[in-house]
């Protein structure tokens, strides 16, 4: 059995975070903390295209109702963002990064759901 972790690329954290610290719709953290958010690309071991399934994903994202519901600048980001336009929904939201522990680091597998766990795309 293999396991993995879900993340994000620490890389793509601070890229994403200066503008939104800049406009302000991040308040409650620092670039240096964000930092140190997710793992280093070089750790990551598999890299999914979920863009098929966008709505999917969208429509579970907001059965959540803790950041749907919340005042804050985050919570009002964050539904912005799932009442965006599917196109810009799934150019956000449409890769999932996944880390094996003792996985092969740098070597970026990324598989079709559809073809399964055990057979490449």
């Amino acid at each position: 059995m293999r396991v993995v972790e879900a993340t994000v690329p620490r890389e793509l954290v601070v890229r994403v975070a200066r503008p939104l610290l800049v406009l302000r719709l991040l308040t409650r953290h620092r670039l240096n903390e964000m930092r140190g958010s997710g793992m280093p690309q070089s750790v990551i071991t598999h890299r999914i295209d979920v863009r098929r399934y966008a709505g999917q994903k969208r429509a579970a994202l907001a059965a959540h109702r803790t950041p749907v519901s919340g005042r804050g600048r985050s919570a009002r980001a964050f539904r912005l963002l799932l009442r965006s336009p599917l196109p810009v929904f799934r150019a956000v939201c449409g890769t999932e990064w996944f880390a094996e522990p003792g996985g092969r680091t740098g070597e970026l597998v990324a598989r079709d759901h559809a073809a399964g766990p055990d057979r490449p795309a």
